[in-house]
Parts: C-alpha cells; sequence; structure tokens
C-alpha cells in the first residue's frame, strides 16, 4: 500500500514538473512568434513614416504618397491577420489582444491620415494623430501585459 502511494505520489510529482516545462516552452516559442511578428509591424511602420517624410519634402507627389499608403495598409491587412493565426498560453491571450487593437488603431490612424492627404481635411489629420496615440497606449499595454505573463511563467 505505502509503495503504491508514493509511486502516485512520484508520478504526480513528475507530471506536475512536466506540465510547467511544457508550459515554459509554448511561453518561449510564442515569444519568438510575437518578436517576430512585432518586428515586421515596426518595419512596415518605418517604411510608412520614411515615405511621410519624403511627402512632406515635396521629394513625392500626393497620388505617389496615396499609393505608397494603400499598399502600405494592405501589409499591415496582412499582417493583422498573422494575429489569428497566434496560439497564445491562455497567460498570453490577454497580450495578444492588446498588441492586435493597437494595430487596428494603427491601420485606422493611417486610412486617416491619407484621407487627409487627398482631401486636405484637417479633421482627419487630428483623427489620424487621435488613432496613434490609441494605438501607442494598446500597444504598451500589451507589452506590459506580455512580460507580466512572461514573468509569471518563468517563477
Amino acid at each position: 500500500m505505502a509503495i503504491s502511494i508514493a509511486v502516485i505520489l512520484v508520478g504526480i510529482a513528475l507530471y506536475y514538473f512536466y506540465s510547467a516545462d511544457q508550459a515554459k516552452i509554448r511561453g518561449f516559442a510564442f515569444g519568438n512568434e510575437i518578436q517576430t511578428l512585432q518586428e515586421e509591424i515596426h518595419e512596415e511602420q518605418s517604411r510608412f513614416i520614411s515615405s511621410i517624410a519624403k511627402w512632406e519634402e515635396n521629394t513625392i507627389s500626393d497620388e505617389e504618397m496615396v499609393r505608397t499608403g494603400e499598399m502600405h495598409l494592405n501589409s499591415f491587412n496582412t499582417l493583422l491577420k498573422k494575429y489569428d493565426d497566434l496560439q497564445p498560453p491562455d497567460a498570453f491571450s490577454k497580450s495578444v489582444k492588446l498588441l492586435k487593437l493597437s494595430l487596428e488603431y494603427q491601420i485606422e490612424s493611417h486610412e486617416h491620415r491619407l484621407e487627409w492627404i487627398k482631401t486636405g481635411d484637417e479633421l482627419e489629420s487630428v483623427r489620424s494623430q487621435e488613432l496613434t496615440q490609441l494605438s501607442f497606449e494598446a500597444e504598451q499595454a500589451g507589452l506590459k501585459s506580455f512580460n507580466d505573463a512572461k514573468a509569471g511563467i518563468e517563477q
């Protein structure tokens, strides 16, 4: 009887440590996936900002900026879909939702910026700036949530 209880306890302990290790492995793999996605978003954002700078310097026309902006939006929408393909561990689901929301705000911001370029309507520019701020706040909250979840798993 005592031997079977000891075997059960050892089995439970092994299962617990195995599960904890698997959670760490899944968290690490997910961390790499989300980091890659965030880098892709950052690169696309940098390309768009570079195009805006060229437009502001009058080195590209309004029409060219609009075409570039539309290609940028297509790229961003493709990246947005990648969030749906992620399979985050439960601890990271909040951070994924916030980071996805950040990108959604960025896309909407850039849509308003392009509309401002097309029409000159200053309200479009103001709305773009507001959405950029919301995007930044959602991204910061998403990163904090990610780091909190990561710290919880590493313990």
